[in-house]
């Protein structure tokens, strides 16, 4: 958390970049997911985010939650264990999407303009690993497996990373990709076939990452308040671009601090406070 004195937490600067980056009338996508900080990553930020832009500077972006509730009211959320939990029934939202296959027919085309996923391990080219860690045979840890990152990161027409940085995720090449970035580099998604989507952002606790237009390395856009280029680079397991004097992401204004806080998660349960 950014010391105290100023009001905000990074958690609501992550959210408060991530809203600029939403246009209106998209519709944004994102999973449910079990764990604390996994959720909070991949499920509160998101959220909030879409829900933040909403609010400010776009009214018809639609926010669709685990692939069937339609601009569900952030602030009701009710206090859910999974995915599969029967509380989500009475989740008050605008619509229902009762058909599992929709989803699918759906991203295949092109109607989501931009995901939200985590992973395990990302390498320098946006490559996203949430399989298992060393070979894939005779794993050191067996991971949850590619659950949904295969259409997101393939299909989805942009896509955001939530992950925190450290450098046991930020790996200079992951162990398996179950989500395909920029694969070794310049042309590579398209001689793969993929002819549209992949990582446009990656924004951790410290930071804001894109990736370069020529090289498709990943570099550093802005720095969050209270860490420092020195901070990324030694939670970095590979080289990341940068330029010479690193902007700062912007804090949340008053009237966004407001807005999430009263609007869209008053109780705290999409971003723990």
């Amino acid at each position: 958390m950014v010391e105290s004195a100023k009001q905000y937490t990074t958690e609501e600067v992550m959210a408060a970049a991530i809203s600029k980056e939403l246009k209106d009338g998209e519709v944004g996508f994102t999973g449910l997911a079990t764990g604390t900080r996994t959720a909070t990553l991949i499920v509160g930020i998101p959220l909030v985010a879409m829900g933040l832009a909403q609010h400010t500077h776009a009214p018809n972006f639609t926010i669709m939650c685990a692939g069937w509730l339609l601009n569900p009211t952030l602030n009701e959320i009710p206090t859910i264990e999974s995915e599969f939990d029967c509380r989500l029934l009475s989740w008050k939202c605008e619509a229902r999407i009762c058909d599992d296959e929709n989803i699918t027919y759906m991203a295949r085309r092109g109607d989501i303009d931009v995901g939200f996923c985590s992973a395990a391990q990302i390498d320098k080219y946006g490559n996203i690993n949430s399989v298992s860690i060393g070979d894939y045979y005779k794993p050191k840890v067996r991971l949850v497996g590619a659950i949904f990152q295969t259409e997101h990161m393939s299909i989805f027409n942009r896509e955001i990373v939530m992950i925190d940085h450290e450098r046991r995720n930020f790996v200079e090449k992951v162990d398996f990709i179950s989500g395909v970035g920029y694969l070794d580099g310049p042309g590579a998604r398209e001689r793969a076939g993929l002819k549209r989507g992949g990582p446009s952002r990656v924004v951790t606790n410290m930071a804001i990452l894109g990736f370069d237009p020529v090289t498709k390395r990943m570099r550093v856009e802005s720095i969050h308040p209270g860490f420092t280029i020195d901070d990324v680079r030694k939670n970095t397991g590979f080289e990341l671009l940068a330029p010479e004097r690193v902007p700062e992401t912007p804090p949340p204004t008053a009237e966004e601090i407001r807005l999430i806080r009263e609007k869209i998660d008053s109780r705290g349960i999409l971003i723990p406070r």
